[in-house]
């Protein structure tokens, strides 16, 4: 287990040591992800690598003509479907196509926050990715729409798992 001193992403004096290496990147597409920590487990037992789309997603897929990469699926707790991006069996995204990202202008929200994410428990975090080094220093600033998608994430799950009233 890593030491909290060990920690490889820093933040200091406005800056983090982050900088997306974007087409630079050996893996320009960030999935298939695996998952944070063996011992989450989501309630509805979904594979990490589901890229689940909020309604700004489906709608941008739509608008753009790329209704294919979208599949429908059910939650096994709530019983309410729900959209995500259409994937391989090996967890790989179908919009990944000769090694890059097809739909990288209108990329749904879960991949516009990569490699950050909100907890809970401790705030923003990330998932190990290569742009992470204590050779860039990027301002905070510089991330915020990706900020800002985690933000539409965990509200998305949040919504999804509220069950709606009555009027």
């Amino acid at each position: 287990m890593r030491k909290m001193s060990d920690s490889w992403l820093k933040i200091k004096e406005g800056k983090i040591n982050f900088q997306c290496k974007l087409n630079y990147c050996s893996n320009s597409c960030c999935g298939p992800f695996a998952g944070i920590n063996e011992n989450i487990v989501n309630i509805d037992n979904r594979p990490f690598s589901e890229i689940v789309l909020s309604e700004a997603d489906i709608n941008r897929l739509y608008d753009n003509g790329y209704s294919q990469f979208i599949e429908t699926s059910l939650s096994k707790q709530t019983n309410k479907e729900y959209k995500k991006m259409a994937l391989y069996p090996d967890g790989s995204c179908k919009a990944f196509i000769d090694g890059k990202c097809s739909i990288n202008e209108i990329k749904p929200t879960l991949c516009r926050a990569f490699p950050f994410y909100f907890d809970m428990f401790s705030g923003l975090c990330a998932i190990t990715c290569e742009g992470f080094s204590d050779k860039y220093w990027s301002d905070l600033g510089d991330y915020e729409e990706c900020f800002e998608a985690a933000r539409k994430m965990y509200e998305f799950w949040i919504d999804f798992y509220t069950p709606k009233k009555e009027i």
